[in-house]
């Protein structure tokens, strides 16, 4: 009977290793899937000289490596932040270097306008371009500036769905460390559940970077870099937006993120803090200094009619860029292009002094462009970097858990090994069986 039982123990323990493989095989494409082993240990014999009490399978191990699943996801986190803000960069890239919106053509125009005027300063059609040159200037630095707000409120909309979206992937968290608590409380395999689980947490460290730590009911707590709560067993925070301010709410405390946060989240806040809104700002400057400068110069020349000259641009402080304008009621006949009332109505010295202002203006622009030029380069290729050791932290990842269709071939073919020498022990017995019933 023990030659029996213990070839009927074997086919089990077989069966089960067969069944386990199958389990692998059919998964080897589903995400984060972490394959599993059967763990198997001899019988402890009775008294006397046995030759043992067969095999038993003590349970199934979930093939993972915390360490190189961490790794993946602070290398998730690293890459959503840095593609988020290269792509927000790449736009406001093209936008202020394209042709037809970048200030520089808009600027050559106007000073080309000005020149134009140089030979007739008394007549009134080249008074009448220089007035339709700026009126074009500053529709390009309008333009500008709805760009950068309509960025600005795409990034804020953008906030929100991310939050959204994580704050789905905290709920889902917080539940599943309740189903594996259960399960692990009644012995049973919390495998699968774990998988899910890690790939929710994979899904949202490339929204935020997190941390975890693994408690011994086999629930993770979770929390972000700063140590802001995410996830406390069965209970995940709720991150929200008020106006441009995003904090994480968790049990009736509110905790503000910042630009630190990392993942695709923390490269939305970074990309408006650091970069979106000083753009914004250096135009508005940019505006308001140019249109100073020229509106400084002309009071400081007479018109057509011997009155200082009036203003060629106005706006409204805080939003220069946005409501730069040339005023309706503005003439030609009153642009202050002589330098004196005695110097005769072709006198341009005015006019000369509003030409030796173009090299600034150039530089400026140039200058914010250049520099986002460079800041945007260094972003790309910080996330084509990113990118790539996200790739290898996920292929050491899957080099360790992910199912190898080799591997488990191998396992297949030792398996129904197992299971036919474990069925040719029992038949063997039950032919000894027989023989000594026959001898009887």
């Amino acid at each position: 009977m023990a030659m029996i039982n213990n070839g009927l123990s074997g086919l089990q323990a077989a069966q089960t290793a067969l069944n386990t493989m199958s389990q692998n095989v059919a998964n080897v494409n589903v995400p984060g899937y972490s394959r599993q082993e059967v763990q198997l240990s001899a019988r402890q014999s009775g008294f006397g000289v046995m030759g043992g009490s067969g095999v038993q399978v003590t349970g199934l191990r979930r093939v993972a490596d915390e360490f190189l699943t961490a790794q993946l996801w602070r290398a998730e986190s690293e890459a959503g932040q840095r593609w988020q803000v290269s792509d927000y960069l790449g736009q406001m890239e093209t936008v202020l270097g394209s042709e037809d919106s970048s200030l520089l053509p808009g600027l050559t125009s106007f000073f080309a306008a000005l020149n134009g005027a140089a030979e007739a300063p008394q007549s009134t059609a080249p008074r009448q371009q220089i007035i339709a040159s700026a009126k074009a200037l500053a529709q390009r630095f309008n333009h500008l500036g709805s760009q950068l707000d309509a960025q600005e409120r795409r990034v804020l909309d953008q906030l929100d769905a991310t939050s959204s979206q994580a704050n789905n992937l905290l709920t889902q968290v917080a539940e599943l460390n309740e189903k594996i608590k259960e399960v692990g409380a009644k012995g049973g395999n919390a495998g699968i559940l774990e998988d899910t689980r890690d790939e929710a947490l994979r899904q949202l460290s490339g929204l935020v970077d997190i941390r975890s730590s693994r408690q011994a009911d086999g629930t993770i707590n979770v929390s972000l870099e700063q140590g802001q709560p995410l996830v406390l067993g069965n209970q995940a925070a709720q991150i929200s937006r008020n106006d441009t301010l995003i904090s994480v709410g968790f049990s009736g405390q509110d905790y503000p993120l910042g630009g630190g946060a990392g993942g695709s989240l923390g490269g939305l806040m970074l990309h408006r803090e650091q970069q979106l809104q000083p753009a914004r700002e250096e135009l508005d400057t940019m505006a308001e200094v140019f249109a100073k400068n020229i509106n400084r110069q002309l009071a400081q020349g007479v018109d057509l009619s011997g009155q200082s000259g009036a203003p060629l641009f106005a706006f409204t402080a805080g939003d220069a860029a946005g409501s730069l304008k040339v005023p309706d009621e503005l003439t030609p006949e009153q642009l202050a292009l002589s330098g004196s009332t005695n110097a005769g109505p072709g006198n341009n010295d005015n006019l000369q002094t509003l030409l030796g202002l173009q090299d600034d203006s150039y530089e400026q622009y140039r200058g914010m462009v250049g520099q986002l030029a460079i800041t945007s380069a260094q972003w790309q290729a910080d996330a084509a970097a990113s990118d790539n050791i996200r790739t290898e932290a996920q292929a050491r990842r899957d080099g360790v858990s992910g199912v190898n269709l080799d591997e488990e071939a191998m396992n297949m073919m030792n398996y129904v090994q197992n299971y036919q020498a474990n069925a040719k022990v029992i038949g063997t017995a039950d032919q000894l069986f027989n023989t000594l019933l026959n001898m009887i």
